[in-house]
């Protein structure tokens, strides 16, 4: 089956069914999963799976539904009901298909086509031998929580009645392994991963599994501090949580609602001048690059912060028209069970020049954030509260892991007191930061 084809007639049809306007988002995806534990296969899945989102506009009034029956006598039935719901539903003028500006999409090479030629046999030996390097990393590793190995295609379509019609082929591939340190109470994880579009750019099986053991282990004896203010250190890795925290406060429907702590920043100073943030879905063979957004729109490089300051929020089209606004819009799906909504999809925050050891060096007595435990960040009011873990620093080195604290403040003050800002980022998600020094926050520990 021709499933753009597919997509293309299904338009056509709610169109003479009476629609103003429609749109057909189609998915066709493979997915493979392994995991191994002490050297045993202990689960294998491979599951294929299509269905396609119709989004229909009638007189302003929306109707949506979806299905995975993609017979004919179903899809007439389907299309026939996504015409009557739009019928029944409530007009709002904001409602319609966003205005496109017309162009080709590009190819970001995010498809490799000898991921599916990996015979299973291969993917399990990866998996095997990841957990066994990580097991074997130090005697005080103890348990095992797994060795896996994932690799998935996928085909994304999108058709509308503004003569939109793309389509995307792209895969991924991630392996990793997840360990314990110690014994009884005093007991550690830590686990890595390699993920990537194309089979060739994976990590090495060792660098992924000692990452992973060391993980595990350079936690052990971790304690509390004593409250106290002092530096503090965000590693690369942990402040991709702190930075989804600002990013969910730019949603443009929070700032519509004024239910968000920068309502009212937009081209105002919020963070150091060292901070410039860019949502860039545009890198080539990026995990987190696509070629056209969730409504469609080719995807572009959009400058969020630049040197401190605010300069757009994160809108999807039914939201910018209702907030009365006329900006770049950003838009993800979830899967095609549902319309695309305001949402980032690939955000660097631009590298520093610091090497992250000096900048630990020039710390007396600060803490280095490894570990966050979720985003710390209260949208309404901007107050900042997050469980985190990682290492004490005395004197310009590591001294001794710690857990067990809170870091305090206002997210605002954090950005402004961003003073440092290191060279080491590592792409490899859909957010993505270097480290950075804070000049001091409230550290919340033992009494």
């Amino acid at each position: 089956m021709n499933n753009k084809l597919l997509a293309e007639n299904i338009v056509k049809k709610v169109l003479k069914l009476g629609a103003d306007e429609a749109e057909v988002y189609l998915e066709n995806n493979r997915e493979f999963e392994l995991t191994v534990r002490n050297g045993d296969v202990e689960t294998i899945k491979q599951a294929t799976s299509k269905g396609l989102g119709l989004m229909v506009f009638k007189e302003k009034k929306l109707g949506f539904s979806y299905t995975s029956d993609f017979s004919d006598e179903s899809i007439e039935e389907f299309a026939k009901r996504t015409v009557q719901l739009s019928l029944v539903a409530d007009p709002k003028p904001w409602n319609g298909l966003p205005d496109f500006k017309k162009g080709k999409i590009k190819d970001f090479d995010l498809y490799d086509s000898s991921i599916a030629e990996i015979p299973n046999e291969k993917k399990i030996k990866i998996a095997k031998e990841v957990e066994k390097i990580a097991l074997a990393y130090d005697k005080r590793i103890t348990k095992s929580e797994g060795g896996y190995f994932r690799d998935s295609e996928r085909e994304t379509i999108l058709v509308n009645s503004k003569g939109i019609s793309y389509s995307s082929k792209r895969t991924g591939i991630y392996f990793g392994a997840d360990v314990v340190a110690g014994e009884g109470s005093e007991m550690q994880s830590g686990g890595w991963s390699s993920s990537k579009r194309h089979f060739k750019d994976l990590d090495t099986i060792e660098n992924v599994a000692k990452e992973a053991g060391k993980r595990a282990v350079e936690k052990l004896g971790a304690k509390p501090v004593p409250t106290q203010k002092a530096p503090v250190v965000f590693d690369r890795y942990a402040a991709r949580a702190f930075w989804a925290g600002i990013l969910f406060a730019m949603n443009g429907d929070s700032v519509y609602k004024k239910t968000t702590f920068l309502t009212e920043h937009l081209d105002k100073h919020i963070a150091s001048e060292l901070i410039t943030i860019i949502d860039d879905p545009t890198i080539p063979r990026h995990v987190a690059s696509l070629p056209f957004d969730g409504e469609g729109n080719i995807t572009r490089k959009n400058v969020l912060i630049d040197k401190g300051i605010l300069k757009m929020f994160i809108y999807d089209t039914i939201t910018a028209r209702k907030a009365g606004v006329k900006v770049n819009t950003i838009a993800s799906r979830y899967g095609y069970r549902s319309p695309a909504s305001a949402r980032f999809l690939n955000v660097v925050v631009q590298n520093g020049n610091v090497d992250r050891e000096k900048i630990v060096s020039g710390i007396k007595n600060g803490f280095y954030v490894k570990g966050l435990r979720g985003i710390g960040t209260d949208i309404p009011t901007g107050n900042y509260s997050c469980g985190s873990s990682g290492f004490w620093i005395k004197d310009g080195e590591i001294a001794f892991p710690v857990d067990g604290v809170t870091l305090g403040g206002n997210v605002l003050d954090m950005l402004k007191n961003i003073e440092v800002l290191a060279n080491d980022i590592d792409l490899r998600g859909s957010l993505n930061s270097p480290s950075f020094k804070i000049t001091e926050m409230a550290v919340g520990g033992k009494k």
